[in-house]
């Protein structure tokens, strides 16, 4: 076993035996490109000399094309073979390690062998003088010569004046001007001229490429085929009109936006033939409808709300329009709700939205115990740099228990926020980040049982280090009202739990009364630092601290934990255990939780 294992390590360290090609002279670029033309590197070294003669056959052909593709059209060569011996291939400077086995163990040896016999090729070449460009005209004519598509590029060309001849940047022209046109609609468009001549005995070369764009094509009818929506309504998942320049890629783009539309599990768009009397390009589209209604159940656990199973049903087509309602539940020990929500899909129905959603939650931990009764009605849209606003009117009655204090509060809030997340893998990122921003207000008599202004703000950072990941967070929450003792338990501020100061029980911390029962706070102030690295597979080890608490205007505890804990990326999603110890209190906290980073 341990002969075997010293073999693997030695496979790397060595190329296989094979024909070696020197040569000598001319630049690196050149004589990298000769070798590329050549392709003479798997020849064995045990090859006759009838096999090799015949492997060189047209070498010399080979060598011309190699020169003349970089403009030395007066180059010279001699290609010499001879059987050698010559010391075998190295690789990473390594040699080659040799197995000495003894009875009853085998060990390894660093050597070198003998030189063994090979093929050894020796090219000789003068390329002589490299030809130079000193003609271009490089333009385009017709109704395009004036599109900045082109004359963008025609202002930074990979070629000029008084560069050597380059076939293949001569070929890259032609291709990227093409491409251009026919991404910008252009479909008529091709080269009336295309030259590249040589002048051998002056060493001089001229480019001469002429294209004539033809008229731009726009996009024509569009057929949305058979469908149980409306074409008024999917005509709003076009990122174009008909009329618009005609762009292949906005065909694709198309496509995608009616996929993440979730009301069809298939779609094929067929573009028509050109019509070269109208300049424009028919589109016919064929989907398959999804199901009317989806169903959802799931199992959980998280150390927050202990146990917990979800049911949700969705019907995804209430109407040609495109309307959608949705029923989700939950039950745990800690927290149970009930909702709908119907939603309105706005102009632009991938991001704009209208949501009215109405619902009871049940939520009792060992600082309060509430049942509360909403109904809302949101405006979500996309904004500017993707950030999401969310403009609301909620309605809010609570009854809750906070230690001695019984009460029920009405609020109707109106509010707004804004949220935005990037990051480079939505299962595991390396770097990221995400910002949830909310504002939101009540005037006591306009419904509302108290005066009250909030806002919270918080940001997650995820950015590698070392082979790892940092991944920090904070979150800033401030109040103003008339009376406390009015606001209801759903909107005070609490500390502690999984995702907030790890080492203490779920909002367990806050300021007290005179009894020292935690009431919850006016205002919060958190942060953690947290780093983890992956050790096998799918699982990897972190390490954190956390910070913070809720708190009065008059009155500031500062709690703070440390520990560690391990990262499992489940086919479900991302499960942390986390083992935490309060710096100020003592003893630790088992904690386990479920869902993304960002």
């Amino acid at each position: 076993m341990a002969v075997f294992c010293a073999l693997l390590w030695t496979l790397p360290a060595w190329a296989e035996d094979s024909a070696s090609l020197e040569i000598d002279g001319g630049k690196s670029e050149l004589q990298k490109n000769i070798r590329a033309h050549l392709d003479l590197d798997d020849i064995p070294c045990n090859t006759t000399e009838a096999r090799l003669r015949s492997r060189l056959r047209g070498s010399d052909d080979n060598i011309s094309k190699a020169l003349r593709a970089l403009g030395y059209y007066h180059g010279s060569w001699v290609l010499r073979r001879e059987h050698a011996r010559i010391k075998p291939k190295l690789i990473n400077n390594n040699p080659i390690t040799k197995v000495v086995k003894k009875i009853g163990s085998a060990k390894s040896a660093k050597s070198t062998p003998e030189a063994e016999a090979c093929w050894l090729l020796t090219l000789e070449l003068t390329p002589g003088p490299q030809t130079l460009i000193k003609q271009l005209d490089v333009r385009v004519i017709g109704p395009g010569a004036s599109d900045p598509l082109f004359s963008k590029y025609l202002s930074k060309l990979p070629i000029a004046i008084n560069d050597p001849v380059q076939h293949e940047l001569y070929e890259e022209t032609k291709k990227a001007i093409n491409q251009r046109a026919r991404s910008a609609g252009y479909l008529d468009g091709k080269f009336v001229e295309h030259r590249l001549e040589v002048d051998v005995d002056r060493h001089s070369a001229a480019i001469i490429l002429v294209f004539d764009s033809g008229t731009a094509y726009t996009f024509g009818e569009i057929d949305f085929g058979p469908s149980l929506l409306k074409t008024s309504f999917l005509e709003r998942y076009l990122p174009f009109k008909p009329g618009d320049a005609f762009e292949p890629n906005k065909i694709v783009q198309l496509q995608n936006n009616l996929i993440s539309s979730n009301y069809f599990s298939s779609v094929n768009i067929d573009q028509q033939s050109p019509d070269p009397e109208s300049h424009s390009v028919d589109l016919s589209i064929t989907s398959t409808d999804k199901p009317k209604y989806e169903t959802t159940a799931g199992i959980g656990a998280s150390t927050d709300t202990g146990p917990r199973v979800s049911y949700g049903l969705r019907n995804r087509r209430v109407n040609e329009d495109g309307h959608t309602y949705q029923v989700a539940s939950q039950y745990s020990p800690v927290l149970s709700n009930l909702s709908f929500q119907y939603t309105l899909p706005g102009a632009k129905p991938l991001t704009d939205k209208i949501q009215l959603a109405t619902g009871v939650e049940r939520k009792k931990t060992d600082t309060s115990d509430s049942t509360s009764y909403r109904a809302e009605v949101a405006q979500i849209s996309l904004q500017n740099h993707n950030w999401i606003q969310t403009l609301s009117l909620k309605f809010l009655r609570e009854s809750y228990d906070i230690a001695e204090t019984s009460n029920t509060s009405t609020l109707l809030m109106p509010g707004i926020g804004w949220s935005r997340s990037e990051a480079n893998d939505r299962r595991y990122p390396s770097r990221g980040w995400r910002i949830n921003t909310a504002v939101r207000g009540a005037l006591k008599g306009v419904v509302s049982d108290v005066s009250l202004a909030q806002a919270e703000l918080d940001a997650k950072l995820i950015f590698p280090l070392w082979g790892g990941r940092v991944i920090s967070r904070g979150g800033l929450g401030v109040t103003a009202l008339d009376d406390f003792s009015e606001l209801p338990a759903s909107l005070r501020f609490f500390a502690g739990g999984d995702n907030s100061v790890r080492g203490y029980g779920y909002e367990t911390l806050g300021p007290e009364d005179a009894a020292g029962e935690v009431v919850g706070g006016s205002h919060r102030l958190t942060g953690s630092i947290e780093y983890d690295h992956r050790v096998w597979g799918d699982f990897a080890l972190a390490t954190f601290y956390d910070a913070g608490n809720a708190f009065d205007t008059s009155d500031f505890t500062f709690y703070e934990s440390a520990g560690f804990g391990l990262r499992w990326l489940s086919p479900i999603g991302p499960v942390r255990v986390d083992f935490a110890f309060p710096l100020k209190d003592g003893g630790f906290h088992f904690h386990l939780s479920m869902g993304p980073d960002l």
